[in-house]
């Protein structure tokens, strides 16, 4: 497997006076793969007078003289506001020019005291049309750093071109800090040279702290930049070769995990089988998660034996498979009941004419015509014998979502023997804060205020769950003899609504909800997507997001009115700053 990539570049203290001069020497023979650059070569009053005074950069004004090392360069702006009265003005001239060189980020110096009037200049260089990104630099451990990137972020409206470039401290290492950057759109971690410290052969190093750190930075795709001090402790490469160690020492991801990474913080509309077929491409990616399927097997071999426990119990145990797509259950069920010593009488219940190819092939290769495949709705299909087992995997990201009680609802009435064992047994759905300006700036981009009104099923990787996920309600599935013992307002419709209430552990932007689910498959046989009780290794559903219209600050936080409806959900936040 190759190691991973880490984009590793340079940021000098040194004045530089020729960028492509530094870029063909010290960076390439440092091994930095960019450099972290000022636009201009002198910053005083005086230089920017004349500029402003003639309209037009130079070549003795500038570092970037040229086009040739724009590929692997960020440009940063001149000091602002607080220090030149001419300043923005420069600056402005600096993104034009930045954009004709083909510049692809400029990074903009820290949060000044007027940050109204940060805000104000930022907003001009996103206006302008040359595109360039624009990273705001953040020092990690100045006084309200967040909140202060916060501010000027909101000004901004969250725009996708403003980015962070966070410069961390020797005492980086808080981990509720870097929680809450990793929910920011960092593009570049600087690390200073003082963070490092030298080991025996007086080589630099990071201590085990601050390795962790970095190790988490590498995982989440930023950028790294080594900043040489003026006293230059450590060689510039040295540094760059030992976070390129650092990150080709890092333990091989398996192979499941490796097949979700490319799926990271993309929105996905959640399936729809009861209304759409699914492709066969779906249903294979699904059948490769070897821990869910063997928690089923589980769960129909301890069902198996209860059912083969009862003392009136005569003939074949009948199991049924609803929404059998291809077959995974089917096989786990054979498998169950060879485990259980038991004679079992097997159907495959698929509406999915294309499905049922690939059914009718396994069982005539791989399961011996042992198994009756029935094209049907399962809500609908009237069979001439009952089900003591009922098994299904119609549950979606937040449980529910997919239809599961609907569809489940029509086949015990119609499936389902007196004393039916239904796999799963029950679910329960789970929410909790959000915040994630990724999440929240794509569900944005697409055209149209539903966009923010449609949950979507996505592995969340740059985010922060802000306060551990609470239960909102549950479904049951119990036997018809159960259900008429039952008083009509236990489980006689799927309508749920729940309130829940969260405090913040830290000064948090909520982006949204996320959804998650735990499903009781039998009595001590349990499959979880919560992040407190996640099965190990199992990869079938990714969490729900649920995106909200506009973003809130807040310190309390409530949910109310989540209310569920025929797959649909509706809810009010409300927040306390």
């Amino acid at each position: 497997m190759p190691p991973r990539r880490v984009s590793i570049g340079v940021e000098p203290q040194q004045p530089i006076e020729d960028a492509d001069a530094f870029v063909s020497g010290d960076m390439i023979r440092e091994g930095a793969d960019f450099a972290i650059l000022p636009i201009l070569y002198r910053h005083e009053s005086a230089v920017a007078d004349k500029v402003l005074e003639r309209r037009y950069f130079a070549p003795e004004d500038l570092t970037i003289k040229s086009s040739e090392s724009a590929y692997c360069l960020l440009g940063k702006t001149s000091p602002w506001i607080d220090n030149m009265p001419s300043s923005e003005a420069l600056v402005a001239k600096e993104v034009e020019y930045a954009g004709y060189t083909g510049l692809k980020s400029v990074v903009a110096p820290e949060i000044g005291k007027d940050i109204a009037a940060y805000g104000r200049q930022l907003y001009t260089m996103l206006a302008n049309e040359s595109g360039s990104e624009v990273l705001v630099r953040i020092r990690s451990g100045s006084e309200n750093a967040w909140h202060n990137w916060n501010r000027v972020r909101m000004m901004c409206n969250h725009s996708m071109r403003l980015q962070v470039l966070l410069e961390l401290d020797a005492d980086a290492h808080m981990a509720t800090e870097m929680q809450q950057w990793i929910a920011e759109p960092v593009r570049v971690v600087v690390l200073p040279e003082d963070m490092f410290v030298p080991n025996a052969a007086g080589y630099p190093v990071l201590l085990r702290l601050q390795q962790a750190l970095v190790k988490n930075w590498i995982d989440h795709d930023v950028a790294f930049a080594v900043q040489q001090s003026q006293s230059g402790k450590f060689a510039s490469g040295d540094l760059i070769r030992y976070i390129r160690h650092m990150a080709d020492s890092l333990p091989e991801r398996d192979p499941a995990c490796l097949a979700t990474e490319e799926y990271r913080d993309v929105l996905q509309a959640p399936l729809q089988p009861l209304m759409d077929h699914l492709e066969s491409v779906t249903y294979e990616t699904f059948e490769q998660d070897e821990p869910k399927y063997a928690h089923y097997e589980k769960a129909m071999v301890k069902a198996i034996s209860e059912v083969a426990a009862r003392s009136d119990r005569t003939g074949p145990i009948v199991l049924m498979v609803v929404g059998a797509g291809r077959g995974p259950l089917v096989s786990r069920a054979l498998h169950a009941a060879r485990r259980a010593g038991q004679e079992v009488c097997v159907f495959a219940l698929e509406k999915n004419p294309s499905a049922l190819v690939e059914l009718h092939r396994k069982n005539a290769t791989l399961w011996l015509g042992a198994v009756t495949i029935v094209h049907a709705d399962m809500r609908q299909w009237q069979p001439t014998e009952r089900a003591d087992i009922l098994i299904s995997e119609l549950l979606g990201s937040f449980g529910d979502n997919e239809l599961s009680p609907e569809c489940l609802d029509g086949a015990i009435e119609h499936l389902a023997a007196n004393d039916c064992i239904c796999i799963p047994r029950r679910y329960t759905a789970y929410v909790a804060p959000l915040s994630s300006t990724l999440l929240f700036c794509r569900a944005r981009e697409y055209s149209g205020k539903h966009h923010l009104e449609t949950p979507y099923v996505v592995n969340i990787h740059k985010a922060n769950v802000l306060a551990d996920a609470q239960p909102v309600w549950a479904f049951s599935h119990e036997s018809p003899a159960t259900l008429a013992r039952l008083p009509w307002s236990a489980n006689a419709h799927n309508d749920r609504s729940s309130t829940v209430e969260f405090s913040a552990s830290c000064a948090s932007v909520v982006h949204g909800l996320v959804g998650y689910f735990d499903a009781e498959l039998y009595p001590g046989v349990e499959l979880s997507i919560c992040p407190a009780t996640h099965t190990l290794d199992m990869h079938s559903w990714f969490p729900m997001y649920f995106p909200i219209q506009v973003s809130i600050y807040y310190a309390w936080l409530a949910v109310h009115d989540l209310f569920v409806n025929g797959g649909g959900f509706s809810f009010v936040i409300e927040a306390l700053t």
